[in-house]
């Protein structure tokens, strides 16, 4: 993909995939075909297609490594959601921040790595979720993503 990606996001996708049916973060290996580098090529061609697909991802373009800040997506949810890093290229990938958004563009900036944002939709009741999702206060499970 031409950039470095947060430690732990490798880190955690050696262990984990898909949480409770709903999260499914996606496989981090950076040759064509993976679920990370797919999705990003998708996503430059939507924005690339005409206005309506470049204005989905305003205020923060889409990131290109090397080259401009923007949105790197890392997951999804079952409804819609897009959980991705606020990528930029001038600072290191273990300080970029997640930013989820809805299939109606509403978005929230999470101050903290991937890895805690998912540990907290899952397994933190107090920490509320994102869309309608979050801790239930049974003991989340996952599978692996290979």
């Amino acid at each position: 993909m031409g950039t470095t990606l947060p430690a732990d996001y490798t880190e955690f996708c050696g262990l984990f995939g898909y949480f409770c049916e709903f999260l499914t973060v996606y496989s981090c290996a950076e040759e064509v075909g993976s679920e990370l580098v797919n999705t990003y090529e998708e996503n430059w061609q939507i924005g690339e297609e005409d206005e309506s697909g470049r204005n989905c991802y305003l205020p923060h373009g889409l990131f290109r490594p090397k080259q401009q800040a923007g949105l790197l997506q890392w997951g999804a949810s079952i409804d819609g959601d897009e959980f991705a890093w606020l990528a930029d290229p001038s600072l290191s990938p273990d300080s970029w921040r997640v930013l989820a958004r809805d299939d109606a563009q509403y978005a929230e900036r999470f101050e903290m790595p991937m890895s805690e944002f998912v540990y907290r939709m899952v397994a933190d009741a107090p920490f509320g979720g994102f869309g309608g999702f979050g801790a239930t206060g049974e003991a989340p499970y996952s599978e692996s993503s290979s």
